[in-house]
Order: structure tokens, then C-alpha cells, then sequence
């Protein structure tokens, strides 16, 4: 076939195709606009029942804090750390945390469950933070291996920034108090060395140096409370158990392979390695007694009080291959199903307090337990995704209902 007829061919579809265009656009507009190829057959398909999400005026989120369900997810944004707060006996309980990876500051409102963002600094590989009590100061790690950083940040709730001071010591370890400072660790040459920090002032002052330099420290809600530490946990080395109190640093009847535990003024819950077999006790400080615990609990994983009515909450689960506990829980290899118990150090009794998937239908890793000023809510975050949960311990009338 010829060239030309080719060419013929091609400008006689062409122009076709702008006379059908100039048809629609001549038709189309005239009359009902919702036209001529809108209508496939289908009838009415608008849905009555289709309810918009709750939005609050101001632009920010809602979130369902007032369901009937005592476990809740707060949020779907992976959770750096958090804390609970109110800033007078008549304002409302807040829960604020920084976003993963972001930096950003949030606060959720429980009483309304509004969120709205308290900072837009962006703190690139924000991974871990501790948060003053009062919630006007924050302890932010970001980064890894050499390229880690630590920043003291100012909350001003006024603005949607934080004022940042750059922190430069080789800080290892780190945690709020209950009197709006901060305790942390350094790494010297052949030693640890523990201090309190007063975000306000910007002061700190020494209160231990230890001989070793791995060491993990679980610190006590004040710079005055027991402080328990024992050098990184591996069930491939024997490991002690150190208490400072006081700045005066005493060995405590606690020892073994794969040891890791938490305490208080009173009571010691430890783990370690026997045999093949992975073993959590109880021990009296004062007298030295122990006991078997009734659940085979990985410490980190458990919250204990310092009140005069102490308690000890665990989240647990029943672990296969204990044997390799618990660095198959360090390494990311054993990820768990979670239930939360109530663990009575007195008698060694332990009481369910919910079956976490069989109330949320999911399997929650549970970390970075905490229990509110007036121990009614239990916040925590699922390792899987970071995310942050409350279970109201103590049910509210409302929930009783």
C-alpha cells in the first residue's frame, strides 16, 4: 500500500475523532450534566449509612477513648516514648509521645480523646525518648552506632517547636524521675559512671561510678530510690546483680546465665538460665528468701512500684524454646502474644488481667510498660509496630456498666 494512502487514512480518523468530540462537548453540556454516560444500570447506589470519620472543628484527630473496651489503642503512629500528664488536679489527664523517626510531639486529651500536635521539630531517627514529669522537658536519642545524638528539648506548648540543647557526653542509658529531672549514664574508660541531670538549671551532679563498663541499669523512679545493675545479659555468660542506693553500691544474692532483673526498695524479680530451662524468682532484699514465680517472665517486660502497696505487672506469654531465651527476645527472633498480669510479690500469687488477643484480635508484643499516677491505667507499646495502648486496670463506671 502506498505512502500517501497511509496518509489519507490517518487524517480521515483524525478527523473523525475531533467531530465526535465536538459532538460531546455540544451535547453533553446542554441538559442534565450528570449526562449521558453516568447512568450504567445500577439504579440508586447512594449508601445512607455511610458515616464520615470524627473530625474535631479544630483540625486535629479523635481518638475513641471513652468505648466500652478497657483495652485501647491510642495510636496508629509508631511511639519513640511517652508519658502521662496533667498540668493541675482540675485540667485533664493527658497522654503526650514523640513519633518514631519524625521527632514530632503529640498529645492525646483522655478525657475528649482529641490529638493535636504540640511540636513540628523535625528530629531525624528519633528512636528513644523519656519525658519529664511534668512534661515540659524531653531526653531525645536519635541516630545510631557513631552517628548517635543526644538532645535535651523544651515543650512550649504556646508554640510548634522545641528549643533543643545538644547534649555531648556518651550517654548509654537514661530515664525521667518523678521530680522532673533525669538520670543517665556515661561510658568512661574502664567505667559507668551515673548521674542526675536538672533539665532547668542545666546542672548535673555524679551519684555512682561503677567498674565495668557494659552494664544495664534499671533505674528507680528518683534519684533516691535503688537503682538495680547487672552487666549485659546473655544466656552464654554469668551475670550479678549490683544496688545502689544512696550513691553506695552492694552486691545482691542474685545471680546466673542470661540474668536480668528489676526491683524495688523491697523485692527483687530476676531471671536466668538453668539447665535448658529459663526460670524466673522472686527474692526478699532485706532477707535474702526466694521463691519460683508463678509465670516464666523475660524482667524488661514487667513494671514494679515503689509504694508502700507495691505493685508488679508482667506482660507474658508462654514461651517455646526457653532454652534460648532470653537472647532469641534481644535479637528480634521470638516475637511474643502478650497477656497482662498482676504479680503479688507478698505470696507470690498472679492474677490475669486481660488476654490481650483475645480482646483486640491482635497478637501485641508488649514494651515500655507504665502505670499511671493513680494506677488505674497500664500504657504500654506493642514491639511490632510501636504502637501506643492503654488497658484501664481499674475500670471506670462508665466501662462497668
Amino acid at each position: 500500500m502506498k505512502r500517501s494512502l497511509f496518509i489519507i487514512i490517518g487524517v480521515v480518523l483524525v478527523l473523525v475523532l475531533v467531530a465526535v468530540w465536538i459532538y460531546v462537548l455540544s451535547v453533553g453540556t446542554s441538559g442534565n450534566p450528570d449526562g449521558e454516560f453516568g447512568n450504567l444500570g445500577l439504579g440508586d447506589t447512594t449508601d445512607d449509612s455511610f458515616v464520615a470519620p470524627q473530625v474535631d472543628p479544630s483540625g486535629g484527630a479523635l481518638v475513641d477513648v471513652n468505648n466500652a473496651e478497657r483495652l485501647r489503642q491510642l495510636t496508629t503512629r509508631p511511639v519513640a516514648g511517652f508519658t502521662e500528664i496533667q498540668a493541675s488536679s482540675t485540667a485533664p489527664i493527658e497522654v503526650i509521645y514523640m513519633e518514631v523517626g519524625t521527632g514530632h510531639i503529640y498529645s492525646i486529651n483522655l478525657e475528649t480523646g482529641f490529638e493535636e500536635r504540640i511540636s513540628a521539630t523535625t528530629i531525624p531517627s528519633a528512636h528513644k525518648v523519656a519525658f519529664s514529669h511534668n512534661g515540659q522537658f524531653v531526653m531525645i536519642e536519635s541516630g545510631f552506632g557513631s552517628s548517635k545524638e543526644f538532645v535535651l528539648g523544651e515543650i512550649d506548648r504556646n508554640s510548634s517547636s522545641l528549643t533543643n540543647t545538644e547534649l555531648n557526653e556518651p550517654i548509654t542509658s537514661f530515664s525521667a524521675t518523678d521530680d522532673n529531672r533525669f538520670l543517665y549514664s556515661i561510658q568512661a574508660n574502664s567505667s559507668v559512671i551515673g548521674k542526675i541531670f536538672n533539665p532547668e538549671a542545666f546542672t548535673n551532679e555524679t551519684l555512682f561510678t561503677l567498674p565495668f563498663r557494659e552494664a544495664s541499669i534499671e533505674w528507680g523512679s528518683s534519684a533516691t530510690d535503688p537503682h538495680y545493675v547487672y552487666p549485659k545479659t546473655t544466656r552464654q555468660l554469668e551475670s550479678f546483680l549490683y544496688r545502689i542506693k544512696n550513691g553506695a553500691i552492694s552486691r545482691v544474692a542474685v545471680d546466673g546465665y542470661g540474668m536480668s532483673a528489676i526491683g524495688n526498695d523491697d523485692f527483687v524479680l530476676y531471671s536466668r538460665q538453668e539447665g535448658e530451662l529459663y526460670q524466673t524468682y522472686i527474692t526478699d532484699v532485706q532477707s535474702g528468701e526466694q521463691s519460683l514465680s508463678p509465670l516464666v517472665q523475660i524482667p524488661e517486660k514487667c513494671l514494679m512500684t515503689d509504694n508502700t502497696s507495691p505493685i508488679t505487672i508482667c506482660a507474658n506469654t508462654q514461651y517455646q524454646d526457653s532454652n534460648l531465651l532470653p537472647d532469641s527476645w534481644y535479637k528480634g527472633e521470638l516475637s511474643s502474644s502478650d497477656n497482662l498480669w498482676e504479680i503479688s510479690t507478698e505470696d507470690g500469687s498472679a492474677q490475669l488481667l486481660v488476654n490481650t488477643l483475645e480482646e483486640s484480635g491482635r497478637r501485641l508484643d508488649i514494651t515500655q510498660l507504665m502505670l499511671s499516677d493513680d494506677e488505674f491505667n497500664v500504657y504500654f507499646t506493642n514491639q511490632q509496630d510501636r504502637t501506643l495502648w492503654v488497658y484501664e486496670r481499674i475500670a471506670t463506671s462508665f466501662n462497668a456498666n
